[in-house]
Parts: structure tokens; C-alpha cells; sequence
């Protein structure tokens, strides 16, 4: 009998530790991701808008590897109007960067920046009250 009530208690306890345990906020992540406004970022190999061009899509917030053509040489850069955009020298949208607005910065190596075909990396954001958000 001793084993019995035993199981029972154990089992109680199981089920008691089963209906209080919080649900997961997996879904309010994955309907934010979902739902944040798309863009895209061009960007040109040489100044002035020429060389190689292209315009790379995003999602807002999200941090997007320049393809390999574009890693280490960009020398125009430009976001869309009502956004606001970083670009990194490391793959990872992290440390050295450099912000920017529409129309963006026409030639990198103007001497006003320090990173004419060093970006590698970039997150977009839509600026409040542009309608993008």
C-alpha cells in the first residue's frame, strides 16, 4: 500500500508542476519577426552611385552579411527613404560602425569616413513617423 500512495503523490506532484509552468513567447517573437517591415539597402563599388550596384533586401532589425561580391567593397551606400541604417566592418552587425540616412553617403572615400571597402555587415531600421514601421 505504502508504494501505492507513493505513485499517486508522485504523479499529483508531476501534474501540479505540468499546469503551472509558463507558456513559452516563442509565437510574440516569431509574429514580430514576421511582421517587421522588409526594405532594401543600395549599395555600389565605387563612389558617385557606379561600379557594381545592387540593392540587397532586409528585414528591419535584422542583421544581413553583405554578399561576397559587395564584403570590403562598397564605396556608395544608401537606404531608402524613412530609414535609418548602421554598417559594420565585422560580419556581425557589431563594434565599428558607421550610421546613416536617406539618400546615404554618396562616396565613402570622400575623407569623412573611414570605411570606403571595409563594410561587411549592415541593420536597417524604419524611422518613427516615416510609415515604414
Amino acid at each position: 500500500m505504502p508504494s501505492n500512495v507513493l505513485s499517486t503523490l508522485l504523479v499529483a506532484a508531476l501534474a501540479a508542476l505540468v499546469s503551472t509552468g509558463k507558456a513559452s513567447p516563442v509565437g510574440d517573437a516569431s509574429f514580430a519577426a514576421r511582421d517587421a517591415p522588409w526594405g532594401n539597402l543600395y549599395v555600389c563599388t565605387d563612389a558617385n552611385w557606379s561600379g557594381n550596384c545592387d540593392n540587397i533586401w532586409f528585414q528591419s532589425g535584422q542583421c544581413v552579411v553583405f554578399p561576397g561580391d559587395f564584403q570590403n567593397d562598397i564605396s556608395s551606400i544608401g537606404p531608402p527613404k524613412g530609414w535609418g541604417c548602421n554598417a559594420y566592418v565585422d560580419y556581425n552587425c557589431a563594434d565599428d560602425g558607421l550610421d546613416f540616412l536617406y539618400p546615404g553617403i554618396y562616396d565613402l572615400g570622400d575623407g569623412n569616413t573611414n570605411y570606403n571597402d571595409r563594410l561587411n555587415s549592415f541593420s536597417c531600421f524604419a524611422l518613427p513617423g516615416s510609415g515604414q514601421e
